[in-house]
C-alpha cells in the first residue's frame, strides 16, 4: 500500500467528513488527504460510521490489500473460474488467496462479488 492508498479503516484515524464522525484519512491538522486505489470506489478518504462502529467493537476485521494483489486476484479469478471480479471485490479475493494456508479443509469460505469487472479489463490483463 502506498500512503495515498485508500485503506481507510487501516490507516485511518478518527474525524469527521460529511458530518459523519468515523474513521478518515486526514493529516495531523484534521485535513483530508489525498487517496488512491485501482478501485474506484475504494478511492475514498472515509467509510460510513457503521463501519466504524464494527471496527471498534471488535465485531469486524478489515485488512488492507494492494493494488497489486488486488490486480493479480483479478487475473487468477478470471482465469481459473472464468468470473471477472470488480476490482472492489478483487480486494476480497487477495485477501482470501493470502490467508488460504491458514484454512482447514472442511472449513467454509464465503466470497461476495458486486459489480461487474469486465469494464476493468483493457486496463488489468
Amino acid at each position: 500500500a502506498t500512503k495515498k492508498h485508500g485503506a481507510t479503516l487501516c490507516r485511518g484515524i478518527s474525524g469527521v467528513l460529511h458530518g459523519a464522525k468515523s474513521y478518515v484519512l486526514q493529516d495531523k491538522y484534521g485535513q483530508i488527504i489525498s487517496t488512491h486505489s485501482v478501485a474506484a470506489g475504494l478511492d475514498y478518504p472515509g467509510v460510513g460510521p457503521e463501519h466504524s462502529y464494527l471496527k471498534d467493537t471488535g465485531r469486524v476485521k478489515y485488512v488492507a490489500i494492494t493494488d497489486k494483489e488486488a490486480i493479480g486476484a483479478f487475473k487468477l479469478l478470471s482465469r481459473t473460474e472464468g468470473i471477472i471480479p470488480a476490482l472492489e471485490s478483487s480486494h476480497a479475493v487477495a485477501y482470501l488467496v493470502k490467508i488460504a494456508g491458514e484454512l482447514h479443509k472442511n472449513d467454509v469460505v464465503i466470497v461476495n462479488l458486486s459489480g461487474r469487472g469486465d469494464k476493468d479489463l483493457q486496463e488489468n490483463l
